[in-house]
């Protein structure tokens, strides 16, 4: 049928790269993100993402910049084109 046997272990269908072997679908691999496989320090890393935002949210206060210009742009997700500016003042 030309169906690929993906379950089957070939290295060598990367030999041309990631993009060649899925047929430029961003989605088709990733190998660490989500399942039984995924990235081993996951929940230490996000549970230190976590601490450090508290502590920050806990020892200053955010505010935009006076020069931010609101600009969203769309890929996957909105985002603002130019990033944020933002600042921080302690409490």
């Amino acid at each position: 049928m030309g169906r690929r046997r993906v379950h089957l272990f070939k290295p060598e269908r990367f030999s041309e790269g990631i993009a060649k072997a899925t047929n430029n679908n961003i989605a088709a691999f990733f190998p660490f993100g989500i399942g039984p496989r995924n990235c081993v320090g996951l929940n230490f890393a996000t549970t230190e993402a976590k601490i450090a935002l508290s502590m920050n949210l806990q020892r200053y206060a955010f505010t935009l910049s006076p020069a931010y210009v609101h600009s969203p742009f769309q890929l996957l997700t909105i985002r603002p084109q130019h990033g944020v500016q933002v600042m921080l003042h302690s409490l």
